[in-house]
């Protein structure tokens, strides 16, 4: 298949990437290396990708390559798996004008679709930022769909479509009109809009409300509690960590791997339209991932417990559909998924672990 992946320079589009080359499949991705997340790490990403392919790096092969060889080592058997290919480009889903080109250009089978302005707390000081990226940006992506005849679309919404529900257990027939930030209204509208062009246009269309924190090694830097307590404890500084709970806040923690394997699934799975949760259904308290990477780091994690923030949802994912239909089964143990964090991390360029903003 010739498979496009927005967001393909972000944490889970590059993974998802990567999976796709390694069964075969030809992949496009494009990102606009927007201001929410370090250029630098984008491109070390696509540098992975790259090296993947055996393409030519950005970042010196010194750098990348014990990261990449690291990496590639949890799949053992990747190398007895045929690859396809990769192409990129850095553009902008709001620029409906070069999604038409690049569609035309390209000839997709698939969409899956990742590019977003993410994270609850921004959104809340930049709400109309969200909405023309989250919500126009989906809209160009499913009329460049209708007008090349895309057929299959796989979005990546959030479970914070579900809003705040104290943590209690949440499935797909649940109520989702009631997000408490921008973010979460702007992923309802995406959802939406993919329902009303399954109806419309016949695109095959299947949404991923992931729950998360999505974890794993080269995590999303900001606002994500595992790389900022890593970093912090790296740099002996001190961390604050939001929650109504402290320690004992918990969430479904997914690793990569497992929302990665969810969406080969759903790109697989026949259906006009449909929704899935894809989480653990197993929260982790923030008190347990803290221990884990101190085992790991050998670093104490050194913290001060503050106020909840603004639009802070916690709701824990009931997979059973996703388990009977796609045949969905989160797979990591959070100890050994950590374990690997950590270890990419200690592997990664001093520009890396001393990074300001996490």
């Amino acid at each position: 298949m010739k498979i496009l992946v927005t967001g393909g320079a972000g944490f889970i589009g590059s993974y998802i990437v990567r999976a796709l080359i390694r069964r075969g499949d030809d992949v496009v991705a494009l990102d606009n290396f927007n201001e929410y997340y370090p250029r630098r790490c984008k491109e070390f990403n696509v540098d992975l990708i790259n090296m993947l392919v055996g393409l030519p790096t950005q970042n010196p092969l010194a750098e990348i390559r014990p990261v990449f060889e690291k990496m590639e080592s949890y799949y053992a058997d990747s190398e007895t798996k045929p690859k396809g290919s990769f192409k990129f480009f850095e553009a902008d889903i709001v620029d409906a004008p070069k999604m038409n080109e690049i569609f035309k250009e390209n000839k997709f089978d698939a969409v899956i679709h990742l590019a977003a302005w993410a994270g609850v707390p921004m959104s809340i000081e930049k709400p109309l930022t969200y909405v023309s990226v989250n919500v126009s940006g989906t809209a160009n992506l499913l009329d460049a769909c209708r007008k090349f005849g895309v057929k299959k679309f796989v979005f990546g919404s959030s479970s914070s479509v579900y809003g705040d529900r104290g943590g209690e257990v949440v499935n797909e027939n649940d109520d989702v009109m009631h997000a408490v930030s921008p973010y979460g209204a702007t992923k309802v509208a995406g959802e939406v809009l993919c329902h009303a062009a399954s109806k419309v246009y016949g695109t095959n269309i299947v949404v991923n409300r992931l729950f998360g924190p999505i974890y794993g090694p080269l995590q999303r830097l900001y606002g994500m509690f595992n790389p900022r307590a890593i970093n912090y404890a790296y740099n002996d500084k001190e961390l604050s960590i939001f929650g109504r709970k402290g320690l004992e806040s918990a969430k479904d923690c997914t690793y990569i791997d497992d929302q990665v394997d969810a969406f080969i699934k759903m790109l697989d799975y026949e259906t006009q339209f449909d929704v899935f949760n894809i989480g653990t259904g197993n929260p982790q308290s923030i008190k347990t991932c803290m221990e884990i990477i101190e085992k790991y780091l050998g670093k104490p994690v050194k913290y001060k417990i503050v106020e909840v923030d603004k639009g802070d949802v916690a709701s824990s994912a009931d997979i059973s559909k996703a388990r009977k239909l796609l045949g969905y089964e989160p797979k990591m143990d959070i100890e050994k998924g950590i374990r690997r964090q950590v270890e990419i991390f200690q592997l990664m360029p001093e520009w890396y672990k001393k990074m300001e903003r996490v």
